[in-house]
């Protein structure tokens, strides 16, 4: 959702679904998607609304098991922790393929996460200076996203989502909107797919 692209508690401020123009791009298997301009980039926000049919640990594990993200993080072909500062805070590596002529992206990012009792709050941003950029891959240098998880049961969660991202480089706008439109999609249907399969 990256360049997969275009998921800090001190970047809340800038997912409060203020009074974004937002426009619903994709309503397909009770996953909402919606492209929102913003005054703070000229990178659209991405938000996904959506249900899960299971419980908020097993959410909460998935969303933290950095080494598996290939396998629902749309186009993502390598994902690893890189360092576990605490219980809350973790700090991950990701590469993503992008589509011929634009070259691949990777980020680093610091992931903080609060669980509440009934309530799972997952900030990711981009971090830099904690590894060297590699040849032939473009570092992301801006992304922030959020994730506001409320618990209405024991196997029922309403998530929402937000990710706002500067894939760097040159991007066609084809591809930047395609992304736009698609990744946050597939990305979730894994996703569910996933986590309601570990709850059966």
């Amino acid at each position: 959702m990256k360049i997969a692209l275009v998921v800090a508690l001190s970047s809340v401020p800038l997912f409060a679904y203020a009074q974004a123009a937002c426009k619903l791009r994709k309503d397909v298997d009770g996953i909402k998607v919606y492209t929102c301009n913003t005054d703070t980039s000229k990178f659209k926000l991405i938000k996904v609304e959506c249900e899960l049919k299971c419980s908020l640990d097993i959410l909460e594990k998935c969303l933290l098991d950095f080494d598996n993200y290939m396998h629902w993080q749309f186009n993502t072909v390598e994902s690893k922790t890189v360092k576990r500062i605490s219980d809350s805070e973790f700090i991950y590596y990701t590469k993503i393929e992008a589509p011929w002529p634009v070259s691949d992206r990777d980020m680093v990012v610091r992931l903080r996460s609060n669980r509440l009792d009934h309530q799972l709050i997952i900030s990711a941003n981009s971090d830099k200076g904690i590894m060297a950029e590699k040849e032939g891959l473009v570092r992301v240098p801006a992304s922030r996203s959020l994730w506001i998880v409320n618990e209405e049961n024991e196997e029922r969660l309403e998530v929402r989502y937000s990710i706002q991202i500067d894939p760097g480089g040159n991007v066609p706008a084809w591809l930047v909107n395609w992304v736009c439109a698609h990744a946050p999609l597939q990305s979730f249907q894994a996703l569910k797919k996933r986590v309601e399969k570990a709850n059966q």
